[in-house]
């Protein structure tokens, strides 16, 4: 991990701090969020002649997401960042979310611009190298599932999204992904739509169609039926937007974790997070909402920490070349230091 002190050392002098709220453009295939609107808040610092940026995605149904409560956390962050700071001190002024995770990016971006070591260096982790990624297939009506599937034949890992009807629409969106995909390694993601029942009766047929691995298949007040449940394959969690991170409470009801930078603070919290996982014996999937590229450039920097990575579809931030950080099939490329860190 990172050295604390050297952190320490490049702290203390006049901070700029500017917040921009921005419209990006939808995914090019409208796949993630169809005709919806999506934004991003960019993060710029500026000190000692030096500048770093952060991009966190904004979810409007997540009150803290929301502008205004944004402006407040600003506000009240505001004494704290007169000075530069190191990334460690952001908890101390602000709860986990977009806001601190955009700003953490941001830190960690112009730490290595001002130190002129790549940010990996900086955070003590292995070189980001390219990826393969887990492609998540939504919850689609069965003619759309079909052409996504279709469309997702490069990729060989798949997330299945279920729970948005009845039992008989998680058969069939089930039977239609194998039938088009018999060789993808599948995953199911439940999203917290299931109760006991449903999960008890979907185990079995889960296993039938060969999924590996089940994320949140019940809500959180129900999660505590996992602790006794047998279970053919490993059922992970997915950290909720602002969650502390206490990993030592998930352990007896799940085997893994999807940890995305924007819930649970940035950087610097998802990598103690996946630290603390590995200890454990949990299984750790590397997450994310619809996002820039310069999002996905900073999440990369953890990925060797994940044991499988999941990126959302791309969201293009005003100025971003087309092709920066662009895919190639179902391998992501390792972000160059001029996008960032």
């Amino acid at each position: 991990m990172f050295d604390p002190a050297f952190l320490k050392s490049l702290t203390g002098t006049p901070l700029r701090v500017q917040c921009t709220v921005l419209t990006v453009c939808p995914p090019a295939s409208g796949r993630g969020g169809g005709k919806r609107e999506w934004a991003v808040l960019r993060v710029v610092l500026r000190n000692a002649g030096s500048a770093g940026q952060g991009e966190a995605t904004l979810l409007p149904h997540i009150e803290a997401h929301h502008p205004a409560v944004l402006r407040a956390q600003i506000a009240g962050a505001a004494a704290g960042l007169e000075r530069m700071i190191s990334p460690v001190d952001l908890p101390d002024l602000l709860p986990a979310g977009p806001l601190r995770s955009a700003l953490d990016t941001a830190l960690w971006d112009l730490l290595a611009k001002r130190s002129g070591r790549p940010a990996w260096e900086l955070l003590g982790v292995p070189p980001p190298r390219p990826v393969p990624v887990v492609r998540t297939v939504d919850r689609l009506e069965l003619p759309s599932l079909e052409a996504e599937l279709r469309a997702s034949s490069a990729f060989p890992l798949l997330k299945l999204k279920l729970g948005a009807g009845a039992v008989e629409d998680d058969l069939a969106r089930l039977e239609v992904v194998r039938r088009y995909r018999p060789d993808a390694w599948l995953m199911a993601d439940a999203d917290g739509a299931w109760d006991v029942d449903r999960l008890h009766r979907m185990l079995p047929v889960l296993r039938a169609y060969e999924v590996s691995m089940l994320e949140q298949p019940l809500p959180e007040g129900e999660s505590g039926a996992l602790t006794a449940l047998r279970r053919p394959f490993p059922i992970i969690t997915e950290l909720p937007y602002g969650d502390s991170g206490d990993v030592g409470r998930l352990i007896s009801r799940y085997d893994g974790i999807n940890v995305k930078l924007d819930a649970v603070g940035g950087l610097t919290a998802a990598l103690g997070i996946m630290q603390e996982a590995d200890q454990r014996g949990l299984a750790v999937l590397l997450g994310s909402p619809p996002a820039t590229a310069l999002s996905w450039a900073a999440a990369l920097h953890a990925a060797s920490g994940a044991h499988l990575v999941n990126l959302s579809p791309r969201l293009r931030a005003p100025g971003e070349r087309e092709r920066e950080l662009e895919p190639a099939g179902a391998v992501l490329g390792a972000p160059v230091p001029s996008l960032w860190g």
